[in-house]
């Protein structure tokens, strides 16, 4: 079986219920493959970065294997403003940043005013900026730190996977010094847990309690305000 986000956001839980930890979500126009149904819950693939997890039956909206291989081989084109609004047969429904507008036909829905373009990496990610942190969150109404930088890529053409640890294994390892604006930065003690997008003047722009932009150096981000390590740099790579 196979599905699409009608909705302008659809959470993806940890475990079949409603009370579960939100692990992500699915942003309108994105495709998703079922794998597992339990009850009133559908353990879903995001065919995007490939993460898995739960969503409920009544967000569920099943396309045919025809029409999700018209999706899959459209061109992909992604909302590049913060909002905007899509016409559908019950009205208009906000949408957000980094929906993907491409498959909007599919849905018989309508862009009032679609507006596309592959900004640069930090001009998109400025548009982030004092976004609430939301674990699991993926829009500017709330974002955690591998889903900003994964939201900021994908509108510059690039797919990152989902979790931070992830993101990690992709691209090309460099030191501090060869970094440029747009580079991602990977942070943690043991293991890598927080990820952040380098801009000049050795500032770096993450999702920590909000989208906040603070210092970095050699051993990690330095808090704006307190002056203290928040966290402890263990990569970087570009991409």
């Amino acid at each position: 079986m196979y599905g699409i986000c009608h909705l302008s956001i659809i959470p993806i839980r940890k475990d079949s219920t409603s009370k579960s930890e939100l692990v992500s979500q699915l942003i309108y126009g994105e495709l998703f493959k079922v794998i597992e149904k339990k009850e009133k819950w559908f353990y879903i693939e995001s065919i995007d970065d490939k993460y898995n997890g739960w969503i409920n039956y009544s967000q569920l909206k099943e396309i045919s294997e025809q029409d999700f291989k018209k999706v899959k081989k459209t061109e992909s084109k992604l909302l590049n403003n913060i909002s905007s609004e899509i016409e559908t047969e019950n009205g208009n429904m906000s949408i957000t940043i980094g929906s993907k507008i491409s498959s909007a036909f599919i849905l018989n829905h309508k862009l009032k005013q679609e507006k596309y373009s592959k900004n640069s990496i930090i001009k998109n990610s400025l548009k982030f900026l004092n976004s609430p942190y939301l674990w699991g969150g993926r829009t500017p109404y709330g974002i955690d730190c591998s889903g900003f930088s994964q939201q900021v890529y994908k509108l510059n053409g690039f797919q990152l996977f989902r979790d931070a640890n992830q993101q990690a294994l992709q691209g090309k390892e460099v030191k501090l010094e060869k970094a440029k604006p747009g580079d991602l930065a990977f942070f943690g003690d043991k293991k890598i847990t927080h990820v952040g997008i380098i801009m000049d003047s050795n500032k770096i722009i993450h999702a920590f309690g909000c989208v906040r932009i603070d210092y970095l150096n050699e051993k990690g981000i330095i808090n704006s305000i307190s002056k203290k390590t928040t966290h402890y740099l263990k990569k970087i790579n570009t991409y």
